[in-house]
């Protein structure tokens, strides 16, 4: 496990790097990859409710109706 943080943090580091060899996405699904594993199947349910109710998206402006 704590190489996998260890790697986490190398491939963060590769992604900003300005010589880095890949994208940022690739780098992203890379750290998405070693840190899927360490969540428990309630946080996997989380992320699917997290996802499917966008909740990364900030709030929507409120739209009042003139009287």
């Amino acid at each position: 496990m704590i190489d996998d943080f260890f790697e986490i943090v190398l491939l963060c580091h590769a992604a900003l790097a300005q010589d880095s060899p890949n994208t940022k996405e690739y780098y992203i699904n890379q750290i998405l990859n070693y840190s899927f594993g360490h969540i428990t199947p309630a946080q996997r349910e989380e992320l699917e409710d997290y996802l499917a109710e966008k909740m990364y998206l900030p709030p929507a402006p409120k739209i009042e109706i003139a009287k």
